[in-house]
């Protein structure tokens, strides 16, 4: 019998969350916590973050995030912290169709969308994303909350800082470092290491403004 979760944000990303924790069927999510929304978003009924007391008190333990970052961190970091403090815990969310070694860690809060791979000894850290069809090869380590956004490519022993974006469709070649809080654009091939705050672009890439 699946668990009750409930996500903080109904975003775009939100319905993505969704559709993975019922592919799942560890999950059911019963309510999205949206103060922007009402109704429903894809049959979960809407409340504000007032609901998190009473839903706490009904039983419910868990949290997931569905709010995603592009290159700004902070929401998602809000809405992970209000969760803890709330009392939920936040479990990995890794949609059926994405592929994680057995040997990878997870921490809690990231999410690993459908078609994903992800390697061997790679460590995923807390409130990261690997997003849809992205790769994170063997051995490589992902920062607190950053983001591998879709169909990029980390090959192995590549370093993402915390609150790094590494584009849609990117490439970063085997053993660099991502800096915190860096952001690949999308499409760039990286053959260097990006220094933290930078930002990098192009084929190859090179650090702009």
């Amino acid at each position: 019998m699946a668990s009750a979760i409930v996500v903080y944000g109904g975003s775009g990303h939100g319905r993505v969350v969704i559709e993975a924790l019922r592919a799942g069927g560890a999950w059911e999510p019963v309510a999205v916590l949206d103060p922007a929304l009402a109704g429903e978003v894809d049959g979960v009924p809407v409340g504000d973050d007032g609901a998190a007391a009473a839903l706490r008190a009904d039983g419910v333990g868990a949290a997931a995030i569905g709010v995603g970052a592009v290159g700004d961190t902070t929401l998602r970091r809000r809405l992970h912290a209000a969760a803890l403090t709330a009392g939920f815990t936040l479990p990995p969310v890794v949609h059926p169709r994405a592929s994680v070694a057995a040997t990878a860690t997870l921490a809690p809060g990231c999410f690993v969308a459908s078609g994903a791979l992800v390697g061997p000894g790679a460590r995923i850290g807390e409130g990261a994303m690997v997003n849809s069809n992205a790769v994170v090869d063997h051995d490589c380590v992902l920062g607190a909350f950053a983001h591998v956004a879709p169909g990029a490519a980390l090959s192995g022993t590549v370093e993402v800082g915390a609150d790094a974006l590494i584009g849609a469709g990117a490439a970063v070649v085997q053993g660099l470092r991502i800096g915190a809080g860096a952001v690949v654009g999308a499409g760039a091939a990286v053959v260097a290491d990006v220094p933290a705050g930078a930002l990098a672009v192009g084929v190859p890439a090179r650090l702009g403004r």
